[in-house]
């Protein structure tokens, strides 16, 4: 089943145009790799598609055009966007910023879901009670991806989860990636780090100045001279 369906999108900040003509499909149950260099229109596909950018063409979610919906049905309909600036609540605790993820779902799911996100993430729950602002840059990514678990996403999209990270927690994200794959989330995946999407998505889009530029499997993706020069490696 078609989870998320693209296309022809066009959006556009003033007179400048983030995106042209992007198309993409996200499967229920896949990982789908969006890959390119900073600047080239990732989050702001993200923000279109959690409902907070306007845009032109068609994008739809679980057959509903999301033009037609608001962010919080956006949210509701458990499609959740993990930013790439985290935007956690500083002067709030690991857990409260945890319970402020299931603000949609209510008090019943609440419980349930902190006691995953603890088991994909140890190390929020031993930090529990610390203010989300005096943690690790690393710490701070694993509880933006613990929030967005809170909200029991249907489709998952990550916003360069691994950018400025070390490699032990890149490596801790990947190894939760690798849980929520195996529970069968479905993930789309914003990355510059063409390595680490290597690594999880089934599918990828390249995405160069607002284009989708190239489509393909993984393979195909390692394959390709442009791809191996301008993007494995990149951290």
């Amino acid at each position: 089943m078609t989870l998320l369906d693209v296309s022809d999108l066009d959006a556009s900040y003033d007179r400048s145009q983030a995106l042209h003509e992007v198309s993409l499909a996200v499967e229920a149950g896949e990982i789908v790799g969006v890959i390119g260099p900073n600047g080239a229109g990732k989050t702001t596909l993200l923000n279109v598609l959690s409902g907070l950018k306007d845009y032109e063409g068609s994008a739809t979610y679980d057959g509903e055009e999301i033009a037609d919906l608001s962010p919080t049905d956006v949210v509701e309909r458990g499609l959740i966007q993990c930013s790439e600036r985290r935007d956690l609540y500083p002067f709030m605790s690991v857990e409260k910023n945890l319970e402020m993820g299931a603000y949609a779902r209510g008090r019943d799911a609440l419980a349930t879901n902190l006691e995953r996100v603890y088991d994909l993430f140890p190390r929020l729950e031993e930090r529990r009670e610390q203010n989300a602002e005096t943690m690790s840059g690393g710490e701070q990514q694993m509880l933006a991806i613990g929030r967005s678990l809170m909200s029991d996403p249907r489709l998952l999209m990550l916003d360069e989860p691994t950018l400025g990270l070390a490699p032990v927690v890149i490596e801790q994200i990947s190894e939760t990636l690798e849980t929520l794959a195996a529970d069968g989330m479905t993930v789309l995946l914003a990355e510059q780090n063409a390595t680490f999407a290597f690594g999880h998505a089934e599918r990828l889009y390249l995405l160069e100045t607002g284009e989708i530029e190239l489509t393909g499997d993984v393979d195909e993706f390692r394959e390709n001279d442009h791809i191996r020069d301008a993007y494995v490696g990149v951290v």
